[in-house]
Parts: C-alpha cells; sequence; structure tokens
C-alpha cells in the first residue's frame, strides 16, 4: 500500500512503515496535544477575525492543523501496515 500526503510531510508513508511503534504512539500523542492547544488558540482568534494579521494567522493555523491531522492519519495507517 502507498499513501500520498496532501500537505508536505516531514517523512514519507515508507519511511513512517519503517518507525518504531513506540516513537509513531508518542508522536500521534504529540501531535494530538498540538491540535488541541492550536484549536482553543483558534477558537479565540475569531473574535479578533476582522483584523487582517489575525485572519491570515487562523488560515495559517487551519493549514497546520489540516498538516498535523494528515500526519496523524498517516502514522496511523503505517502502523497498521505493520501488521
Amino acid at each position: 500500500m502507498d499513501f500520498t500526503p496532501c500537505h508536505p510531510q516531514p517523512f514519507t508513508f515508507q519511511q513512517a512503515i519503517s518507525f518504531d511503534p513506540e516513537v509513531s504512539a508518542d508522536e500521534i500523542a504529540r501531535l494530538q496535544n498540538s491540535m488541541s492547544h492550536l484549536k482553543r488558540t483558534q477558537e479565540e482568534l475569531h473574535e479578533y477575525a476582522e483584523d487582517p494579521d489575525v485572519a491570515q494567522a487562523i488560515k495559517e493555523n487551519n493549514e497546520t492543523l489540516a498538516s498535523q491531522d494528515e500526519r496523524i492519519f498517516m502514522l496511523k495507517l503505517a502502523l497498521s501496515q505493520r501488521g
């Protein structure tokens, strides 16, 4: 099986398959924590979304969230491929 990410990722799917499962699990937990904090920040920023700089930050944060979510998916898929 192969997986082609939509967002730039720091590793390929094939590399993710070769990761130690514990390392993958730790990275998934770290990413989930990061996303939780970023989502909370996004909620706070929406109050000031009329400011162009804040609107740009919201957009960039949404891209980061999408990339991190995809990376979690990729790591989980890689773990499932290990058997």
